[in-house]
Order: structure tokens, then sequence, then C-alpha cells
């Protein structure tokens, strides 16, 4: 990942405990450290079932911490991913974008991207 983002892959089953014990203490770190979120989701083929309640506590900790994103960007060839990420981008705070996989290092660019890329 480029210098000032961070990044997860989905890989297997996808459980709310993963976004608990995975993803939310980094992000806390970034907050504490006083960066702004430049998050990346990789959701590729080696993903497998991707648990509701895992995007509910996604979706609760952005809402106690909107000004700590500035950019996600969610990277997948999921067909039902695309309507799901039009209706987030209004609620996730920052900017949202999406990206086929074989886009990733453009996602990565505009994460790392100094101005609004």
């Amino acid at each position: 990942m480029p210098a000032g983002t961070v990044g997860f892959e989905a890989i297997g089953k996808v459980e709310d405990d993963d976004f608990e014990h995975a993803v939310e203490p980094v992000l806390r770190g970034e907050i504490a450290a006083g960066r702004k979120i430049r998050l990346l989701y990789l959701l590729g083929a080696e993903m497998g079932e991707y648990e509701g309640d895992t995007l509910t506590e996604e979706m609760q900790f952005a809402v106690r911490h909107p000004s700590a994103y500035e950019r996600v960007a969610v990277v997948s060839d999921e067909d039902w991913l695309r309507p799901a990420l039009r209706v987030l981008s209004v609620l996730v705070p920052g900017q949202l974008r999406g990206y086929p996989v074989a886009q990733l290092p453009r996602a990565k660019e505009w994460l790392a991207a100094a101005d609004g890329g």
C-alpha cells in the first residue's frame, strides 16, 4: 500500500468479528495518530461469503468517526457491489469510489494522491 493509506483484502468468509479484530484496530491507530483514513478494501476472487453484519459494523464505526475518513476505495468485480456503492457513497464520510480488480493500481494511486484525484 502507498504511504498514508491502509488496505485490507477479504479472503474466505468475511464476518463481523473480522472487522472488529482486524480492521477496526488499524483504523483506530490511524485516528489516534491524527491521520485521515485513506482505506482500500479488496474484495477479490479469494473472498467467499460476506456477512451483512460486517457492513453494519463498518458503517457504525464510520458514523462514530465521520471526520476521520478522507477516501475509501472498494476494489471488486462483484456485480452486487455497484448499486450498493452508489447508496453507500451518500452515507460514508469522505469520498468513496469503486474499482474493478483490474484497476487495483489505479485505486491505490487515487488513495495516495495529494489532490482530490
